[in-house]
């Protein structure tokens, strides 16, 4: 990750509202779409990808992931690219759906 990174750096999501930036919320993303296709993310992979992504403070969680998607096709993990972009959209539309235990 490239930009202005420190313990004051603040993301903004889709409800406008400011969260602390977490490192490790976009890794298990990318985690979770390698995984969602049969595959699995060393940490140099992780690493690779996420040296493609700039944030600094005030980055919408939109740009952010917009970057990952770009970075991951960038780095030819086209098939893990689309499972991180339809997820992405579940969770945008709200339309994700989880089961509970009762």
């Amino acid at each position: 990750i490239t930009g202005m990174i420190n313990s004051e750096t603040f993301i903004v999501k889709r409800d406008g509202k400011k969260e602390a930036f977490s490192l490790d919320k976009i890794k298990n993303a990318i985690s979770k779409a390698f995984l969602s296709v049969g595959s699995f993310a060393t940490q140099d992979v992780i690493t690779n990808i996420l040296s493609r992504v700039n944030i600094s403070d005030g980055t919408s969680v939109e740009d952010i992931q917009n970057q990952v998607e770009i970075a991951l096709m960038a780095e030819h993990y086209y098939s893990v690219a689309k499972a991180f972009m339809l997820d992405r959209n579940i969770w945008k539309t709200g339309k994700y759906v989880t089961s509970s235990v009762s």
